[in-house]
């Protein structure tokens, strides 16, 4: 029986989501508890595969059990058998054979917080200690670019076998101190968000013009080098299916 779970996560205490031997990590953490359930090994597939420190609210993940359990005790069940830094939010039978968690996957939702005023210690692990402030109409300014279809390679680390995807939206919000910029997109690589959050706080700063970063959009290379925003600033808010 195929199931499909919805999980929320403290990014801050498992080395990311994929599966490591000698790590702590979520998808480690669900395959140990529900391989008990089933007596055999279960792998359990992810919605998107977030790094380490990177926190969830809506995680989508589906796998296999060949022992018959309702959704209702299999979320109890792993409520129970996990520590806290995970909670399964929802629980539901797909019929879909062909589901997949994460190519059946028909957009993401990002969130990324940025804390503009005095430095939080207690938030330090759940938000992006920047402390200092921040043009929002410059970023409102410079999001616009990204959005639609277009090759995001200089804003993805690593190799991959395309860099193509749609950004739908880029929604920026201000609460107090705290910044809030929602990315909506169909599909988002190595470090994409965070890269592209830390080339509009680079362009706030004046340290970036408009011109160079089309340039980077449109001729898919990088102007300067420059770092991620840091990944405890970054949510998977939501999967749409």
């Amino acid at each position: 029986m195929k199931y499909l779970i919805t999980v929320e996560y403290d990014g801050s205490k498992y080395f990311g989501l994929q599966k490591l031997n000698d790590k702590k990590t979520i998808q480690g953490e669900l395959e140990h508890v529900l391989s008990k359930i089933d007596e055999k090994p279960v792998q359990v597939k992810a919605a998107s595969r977030t790094d380490r420190g990177v926190h969830a609210l809506n995680q989508k993940c589906h796998f296999t059990l060949e022992k018959p359990i309702t959704p209702y005790r299999l979320r109890y069940y792993l409520n129970r058998s996990t520590d806290n830094g995970i909670f399964i939010k929802d629980c539901k039978v797909i019929e879909d054979d062909n589901f997949h968690a994460r190519f059946s996957a028909k957009s993401k939702t990002y969130i990324y917080k940025i804390n503009t005023g005095e430095y939080s210690a207690i938030n330090n692990d759940y938000l992006y200690n920047y402390n200092q402030s921040l043009k929002i109409k410059k970023l409102r300014q410079i999001a616009k670019y990204f959005i639609g279809q277009h090759n995001y390679k200089a804003f993805v680390t690593g190799k991959h076998r395309t860099y193509d995807s749609i950004i739908e939206k880029i929604k920026i919000l201000q609460k107090r101190s705290i910044i809030y910029i929602e990315i909506k997109g169909l599909a988002f690589y190595t470090y994409m968000v965070r890269n592209i959050v830390s080339i509009m706080i680079l362009y706030s700063e004046n340290k970036i013009s408009k011109k160079d970063i089309i340039d980077m959009i449109e001729n898919q290379k990088k102007i300067l080098e420059y770092s991620p925003a840091p990944a405890c600033g970054l949510y998977l808010k939501e999967i749409e299916y």
